[in-house]
């Protein structure tokens, strides 16, 4: 199946059946793999979530139907840790240790952009980060010291930060919720318009 940027036609969901799926750049790089019961809804958050990073960059996507979701949860850890999404990070092996045989260390995309976008700070002695919440908050909290948010912005939206931070969205729900307890940020609106504003320069 080809795909051009924006206009991918997700396969239909197959009842009983899983499905694992491969995105793939131009050259034939593995960008992300993962697996779904209904590929329409999941890919629909790739293009929301992943806008400013793997998703413009898809060129061709390979998707396999297997039998029950912990086949295929077995299938996708054995691509993430033999072929090394470039986007992939959950499952994948730690750079930090030994590789076992087969094993492809993951290329830590994310891990970079969270690195950069937080001025590489938490980082304790042996392990890439720590308290990624707090990160995000405490970064959000300099761009209001710095004068780039003012009091009475409204911060970005959670898929904006998302794409920033190379982060999931619980991580960044967790930053706003830090935020919010320490009177910086005021939380306004409920489910899907939710929207924070600055309360605090």
């Amino acid at each position: 199946m080809s795909v051009a940027n924006d206009r991918i036609a997700a396969p239909a969901a197959r009842p009983g059946q899983t499905a694992l799926y491969q995105f793939f750049d131009d050259v034939d790089r593995l960008l992300y793999v993962g697996i779904t019961d209904d590929p329409k809804t999941r890919w629909a958050r790739h293009r929301q979530y992943a806008a400013t990073s793997w998703w413009p960059r898809a060129a061709r996507v390979s998707v396999d139907w297997l039998t029950g979701r912990d086949v295929a949860a077995a299938a996708e850890l054995r691509v993430i840790r033999t072929q090394a999404p470039l986007y992939n990070s959950g499952g994948a092996p730690s750079p930090l240790r030994e590789q076992a045989p087969g094993e492809t260390p993951c290329p830590m995309v994310n891990m970079q952009r969270f690195h950069e976008a937080t001025g590489g700070g938490f980082r304790p002695p042996g392990r890439p980060w720590r308290n990624m919440d707090q990160a995000v908050a405490e970064t959000l909290t300099a761009d209001v010291t710095a004068g780039r948010l003012r009091c009475g912005n409204q911060l970005p939206r959670v898929a904006e930060l998302v794409n920033r931070f190379g982060v999931s969205t619980n991580t960044v729900h967790r930053a706003l919720r830090r935020l919010a307890s320490a009177g910086r940020v005021e939380r306004q609106g409920v489910g899907s318009g939710t929207r924070y504003f600055v309360t605090l320069s």
